[in-house]
């Protein structure tokens, strides 16, 4: 019995004891090997995966190819809450059973929103370039903001992580207006008001993305996303998938001015160019690695709950895997 954790080595995690040793405690004889994932030299990543039963990962894309390569697998477990990356309908015909994990960082996410939202209206990061680059100490160097109190969220996507940030945001006094495929507008749930697309798009000060990556999501918010923006100029957040922005179009707005600024937390690539990014040196942009989901409980958390899950689908208890989606 074989297990492989791997992902990106960009994204690898640095020690993977507490893994080994959860997976081994009661199987001391179970081989569990990690390997990073190297796009441009692949070959020692396949060469483990061939004969691996179970593969833990959170970000690698699972296609065709690395099915090929990997005729003894019969379970994929995945670090993460989102599955997107993994073929699901190729999964089902190649008999590999697909686990997530429904609920880790929920809290962990939404405080981080609610900091960078903080974060962009305060301006500081234009406030610590000043004094540090700049040495000018001149607090009104740039346009006062008004209180949060004053200001509206508009959220997309109301999930665990959605609600969490709007309770956050109500208790520092914001108006939170949300948007919803699955919920009807003019509902009022928890003093949370949802309103169609376009309303949000022309009410908020401040929109913060948490859907879903879906194909119906792919690139949701572009230049006409954008420009409906245009009345408000809002800051822009998103802290939920990369692929539901353009960012070229993301770009153009903000050259535009369509909006004021953008914290990303996330980019279209999960291993992009830090080098050449036009994204990057710019004052009303903060970008932080997909770090919004990592503190001591949630790793704990994600380490125990992945690992549980090939533990009980291999001791045949398949009741006691947190969440099958496939």
């Amino acid at each position: 019995m074989k297990v492989m954790i791997s992902d990106f080595k960009e994204l690898m995690q640095k020690d993977n004891m507490v893994e080994i040793k959860l997976l081994k405690k009661n199987h001391p004889d179970w081989i569990v090997v990690t390997c990073p994932y190297d796009s441009k030299e692949p070959s020692a990543f396949f060469n483990e995966l061939k004969d691996a039963d179970a593969l833990i990962t959170a970000f690698l894309p699972i296609d065709k190819k690395k099915f090929d390569a990997a005729p003894k697998l019969k379970l994929i477990s995945i670090s993460a809450v989102g599955y997107e990356k993994v073929d699901v309908q190729l999964a089902q015909e190649r008999g590999v059973r697909i686990c997530a994990i429904g609920e880790y960082c929920t809290q962990d996410v939404a405080e981080f929103t609610i900091s960078l939202i903080l974060a962009l209206v305060k301006r500081l990061k234009q406030y610590d370039r000043l004094v540090s680059k700049e040495h000018r100490w001149e607090y009104d160097a740039f346009m006062a903001q008004p209180r949060l109190s004053r200001m509206t969220l508009g959220i997309f996507g109301y999930g665990r992580i959605g609600a969490a940030v709007a309770k956050m945001a109500s208790a520092l006094g914001m108006r939170v207006i949300a948007y919803s495929r699955h919920i009807v507008d003019g509902t009022i749930k928890n003093g949370v008001e949802f309103v169609t697309e376009a309303q949000l798009l022309l009410s908020a000060d401040i929109v913060s993305n948490h859907m879903r990556a879906t194909s119906d999501n792919y690139h949701f918010f572009n230049t006409n996303t954008f420009q409906k923006m245009g009345q408000k100029k809002p800051y822009f957040i998103n802290v939920s998938r990369g692929e539901t922005v353009n960012e070229t179009e993301l770009l153009t707005a903000l050259d535009c001015g369509m909006i004021r600024g953008a914290a990303l937390d996330v980019l279209e690539s999960e291993t992009p160019d830090l080098v050449n990014n036009p994204l990057l040196e710019r004052n009303n942009v903060i970008i932080s690695p997909h770090a919004a989901f990592y503190s001591q409980d949630s790793m704990a958390s994600l380490q125990r709950i992945s690992c549980e899950n090939v533990i009980s689908f291999f001791e045949g208890q398949n009741e006691k895997v947190f969440n099958f989606v496939d």
